[in-house]
């Protein structure tokens, strides 16, 4: 999506907590995938865990950090992963599921396909 949309859509990711450190709840699979990583104590740790996740997916879209108080995380119930689309005015016009495995990007898709057509209508 941010690839099509990317042009007429301000896409951001944003890094919150670890949701599963190796001084926390741990899961196997992370290991096997060679994700172990310590919650971060600083913004530098997490800054530069981000930074591995980022190269790690090969994300192309930008990416930026939660502080240390988790505001963005708590304020959007973003542990794990969620995803938003959040119209001009700072309206939730959607909300996904608790991913990754309640994503529903078709789902997600139509809904911004819906809200740009609608904020064509309103410039015009």
């Amino acid at each position: 999506m941010y690839r099509r949309y990317g042009k007429d859509v301000a896409f951001l990711a944003v890094y919150v907590r670890e949701a599963h450190p190796t001084d926390g709840w741990r899961m196997t699979s992370n290991d096997r995938a060679g994700v172990a990583v310590a919650q971060p104590l600083t913004i530098k740790e997490r800054t530069d865990v981000a930074a591995q996740c980022c190269t790690a997916l090969k994300m192309t879209m930008p990416l930026v950090v939660d502080e240390l108080d988790d505001r963005v995380g708590h304020a959007y119930s973003g542990m794990p992963d969620r995803l938003y689309i959040v119209d001009r005015d700072g309206k939730v016009a959607y909300k996904g599921g608790r991913g990754p495995f309640e994503f529903k990007p078709g789902e997600m898709e139509q809904a911004l396909l819906l809200l740009l057509l609608e904020q064509e209508g309103n410039d015009e």
